[in-house]
């Protein structure tokens, strides 16, 4: 006969629920690969006998968090959010959802980064990856489901979770009903049941890797090996002796280049991400010249789950993660952004039959919805099949009368 947990007092009910709530009081300050179990104990004003007879470390301490305070809150929002792009009847307004996102309360905020902290956190991840196969499937978003239907699943998830990443660096933006309004409006006017093969990127854009290109032979090895490193431990584990041996160099080499840590990092951020916008653009203003914006959109979300980027991507997600709790990181890719918003208007102004206001959520909507697709190839490693053109030309339609 098994054997039955005893029952726990009142009191240690209650310290339980102490202890989760400064932990995630204290993973929204600091960020989840910073979160410290003695810092945990500081803000709840217990013992540390209180946690460490709990939990036996600090993956184990935000692994239960995830499963007692994150995972339910979190998938009742997407349910949620991913009806109201959908159209569901008694679905939430698009309003609402897009409040939540420019501003998500604590727990929230905490949630979404666990998403991108559990591909490579192996306590975490084992409990995000089983609860996310559960809710994915339940929403149409696993291999099983209709292609085509699956392919707009997909463009409603990542237009969400790409949409509250992004918030990491620009938190509060007021348009982002604006974004999931006219996502949404695509999505529902997307007939389904037509050919989903996969096209391929073409020759519109040479080489889809995203490489540093700086011309200096030392600089361009530590930039690649930053953001190796950094896709595969996250923004805080990455250490100078780590990147110096993944660019067979030693610690001292690397500070004869930078000055810090920092310093290195935000130089890969600022190449890195320029580097990535130029290869979009070519395919958008090969859109524009040929007259067909639909069919290079839709090459973009192909380009965006394109294996030789996989590495880049990881990367990339990171730099948000790292935003959300730390200023350089997210000064980095405040200007990525605002560099990004100008080419689109060099792009778009004066051949796409945009105005200025659709060129601005055109622009926020290239730069945030890679992220989620980013976020959902953690998860799902088959997206590189899925054919978003039937959807990127019902939203290019969309655009051009908006």
């Amino acid at each position: 006969m098994p054997l039955q947990p005893r029952a726990k007092s009142k009191a240690s009910q209650e310290n339980d629920a102490r202890i989760l709530t400064a932990g995630i009081d204290e993973a929204h300050a600091v960020g989840l690969d910073r979160l410290a179990l003695r810092a945990v104990v500081r803000r709840c004003n217990l013992t540390s006998g209180a946690i460490y007879g709990r939990y036996e470390d600090s993956d184990d301490f935000i692994a239960s968090v995830w499963t007692e305070r994150l995972s339910a809150p979190l998938f009742d929002f997407l349910s949620g959010a991913m009806a109201a792009l959908l159209g569901v009847e008694g679905a939430p307004s698009i309003d609402s959802v897009a409040s939540t996102l420019a501003n998500p309360p604590k727990h929230l905020a905490v949630a979404f980064e666990a998403l991108v902290v559990g591909r490579r956190n192996d306590v975490l991840g084992d409990e995000v990856a089983e609860d996310f196969a559960l809710w994915a499937e339940k929403w149409g978003l696993a291999p099983t489901t209709d292609p085509s239907a699956r392919t707009l699943n997909v463009v409603a998830f990542t237009t969400i979770t790409g949409a509250a990443i992004y918030s990491f660096a620009e938190p509060k933006l007021a348009d982002w009903n604006l974004v999931l309004g006219i996502m949404g409006a695509a999505i529902r006017a997307t007939p389904t049941g037509r050919p989903s093969k996969a096209p391929t990127i073409g020759d519109e854009v040479p080489n889809i890797e995203v490489e540093p290109g700086t011309g200096e032979p030392l600089r361009d090895a530590l930039i690649s090996a930053t953001a190796n490193v950094i896709g595969r431990t996250g923004y805080e584990r990455a250490t100078v002796s780590r990147i110096g041996r993944r660019a067979k160099l030693t610690g001292g080499a690397v500070y004869t280049q930078y000055e810090s840590k920092d310093d290195l990092i935000i130089d890969t951020l600022d190449t890195l991400l320029s580097g990535a916008i130029v290869g979009t653009s070519e395919l958008t203003a090969h859109g524009v010249k040929s007259g067909d914006l639909g069919e290079s959109i839709g090459k973009i979300y192909t380009l965006g789950v394109a294996q030789p980027r996989r590495q880049w991507r990881q990367f990339r997600l990171e730099t948000y993660v790292a935003a959300r709790t730390r200023k350089e990181p997210r000064a980095a890719l405040r200007r990525v952004h605002a560099a990004g918003l100008v080419r689109y208007h060099e792009m778009l102004e004066s051949r796409s039959k945009m105005n200025d206001d659709v060129i601005r959520l055109v622009a926020r909507g290239g730069q945030s919805i890679p992220l989620g697709l980013s976020l959902l190839e953690s998860y799902q490693t088959d997206l590189h099949e899925l054919n978003f053109h039937n959807f990127s030309a019902s939203l290019v339609t969309l655009l051009r009368s908006a």
